[in-house]
């Protein structure tokens, strides 16, 4: 019995293994074909149980959207498609109207692409962010406490 359920497991993993490679092909092949025409803002609203999206924007030179492409979705099955609601507007102004016509996730994602922006355009590098076991050990870590490395 013990065996069968890890054998079940393993299978699980390799599949989800196979289609994340799938759906990281597409996130590839989308960014290549937006980056070949020029600049390509990102941006990204994670969920675990909930939707996440995740945006391409191809912005010109003063930062004006040129094409969109949106993946949202759950599992992974979500594949990029065209979202013509952001095109022609400039990335760093876009109006509240515009973001009250998207649902919360695209909106935080839509946030996040003009923070990542402005970071780039400032010469930063935008922050890495946590990692599942990062985000663990962070809610066992005491407030204030210095860790010793």
């Amino acid at each position: 019995m013990i065996f069968t359920l890890l054998g079940l497991i393993a299978i699980m993993f390799i599949l989800q293994s196979v289609l994340g490679y799938g759906q990281l092909k597409d996130f590839n092949k989308n960014y290549n074909e937006m980056r070949c025409q020029n600049k390509v803002s990102i941006g990204r609203s994670k969920g675990l149980v909930t939707t996440g999206v995740v945006l391409l924007m191809r912005i010109d030179q003063k930062a004006r959207i040129i094409e969109t492409r949106k993946m949202q979705g759950t599992t992974i099955f979500a594949r990029f498609k065209t979202f013509e609601k952001l095109n022609g507007k400039q990335l760093l102004k876009i109006d509240e109207e515009t973001l009250a016509q998207v649902d919360r996730f695209t909106r935080k994602a839509i946030r996040d692409a003009q923070h990542t922006y402005r970071i780039i355009q400032a010469g930063g590098e935008p922050p890495k962010p946590a990692s599942p076991v990062e985000k663990l050990l962070n809610l066992f870590k005491k407030k204030g406490e210095v860790s010793r490395l």
